[in-house]
């Protein structure tokens, strides 16, 4: 680069004198330099006449290819910047629908508010395909509600405990007294598709306690199924977190169903164990356990936050 460098000062400042004044170098510094790259491309870049050098065509190509290759290197160091700088550079989530829509806008907001030069980029999956995308480094961190803790590839920390709930309209006849669970169960259940997680967790719940749960509507989304239930007699089981403000509201209620154990769901940052993450989202990651105690302290997880190997 130092040889680049000086044919762009020589051809730029017109003579070896005044480039050498910019480089902060001595004349026949400059001259030797000047040689060296004529000798390495093997074609004098300069007639002498006289005491002056003028630019032949070999030189004008060679300058024009020089303030690229300058340029260039500038343009990479200034981008190498962002893997070290912790205050600028966009950050790659992976999360589930229940964090991605609930748990994490109020606290991406904040955390931009006080890192105005870092950007998020948000995908949005199951924790099946968030893991993939992670191993894949498709993403920098997956935020995700199961996964597999004996993974040698990957690394987590908890953030939330996330109760699961018999949810129902607020005027739904079960509302406002203890029920059991035979008595939810003769209503209609809108649930989440198959192959999810949760529908898995309801699922798990049917075969334990030995009752039928029929999915009398089913959808991909947590939103959906919250609007549903606030028209109808309908019950579905949901994550705290994407109901509070309908119960904190009236429009939903959590249904008091007797000797039933309902489990909760573990939202969890995992990470890979084996590579370098840019400054920006190592510090977003070691600061994500804090804020998510900040904005959800009702479901913050209450295990040690240290990490899970």
């Amino acid at each position: 680069m130092e040889l680049y460098q000086a044919l762009v000062q020589i051809v730029e400042n017109e003579t070896l004198v005044q480039a050498a004044q910019v480089l902060n170098t001595t004349q026949p510094t400059l001259t030797r330099q000047l040689q060296q790259l004529e000798h390495r491309l093997g074609v004098r870049l300069f007639d002498r006449i006289g005491r002056r050098l003028v630019m032949n065509h070999a030189g004008e190509l060679a300058y024009q290819y020089a303030k690229r290759i300058l340029q260039t290197e500038e343009r990479l160091r200034e981008e190498m910047n962002v893997f070290g700088n912790p205050e600028i550079g966009t950050i790659r989530l992976g999360a589930g629908l229940t964090p991605s829509i609930y748990l994490l806008p109020p606290l991406l907001a904040h955390y931009q508010h006080l890192h105005p030069g870092v950007r998020f980029q948000v995908t949005t999956g199951s924790s099946r395909r968030t893991i993939e995308a992670l191993l894949q480094n498709e993403i920098d961190l997956g935020i995700v509600t199961s996964w597999d803790a004996t993974d040698s590839q990957l690394t987590g920390v908890e953030l939330w405990r996330d109760p699961l709930l018999f949810v129902a309209a607020h005027h739904h006849p079960l509302a406002g007294r203890e029920v059991t669970l035979a008595e939810v169960c003769a209503y209609p259940f809108v649930l989440m598709r198959q192959g999810s997680g949760l529908r898995k967790i309801i699922a798990d719940l049917a075969l334990e306690y030995g009752v039928n749960i029929d999915a009398n509507m089913e959808t991909d989304s947590l939103e959906s199924i919250n609007r549903v239930l606030q028209y109808g007699e309908w019950v579905s089981v949901l994550p705290k977190s994407s109901v509070q403000d309908d119960m904190e509201t009236g429009r939903l209620t959590a249904l008091l169903v007797s000797r039933v154990l309902l489990t909760s769901r573990t939202i969890t940052v995992i990470r890979r164990r084996q590579g370098t993450l840019m400054a920006a989202a190592e510090q977003f990651a070691a600061q994500l356990p804090s804020l998510s105690a900040v904005f959800w302290p009702n479901i913050h997880s209450q295990q040690s936050l240290n990490e899970v190997d």
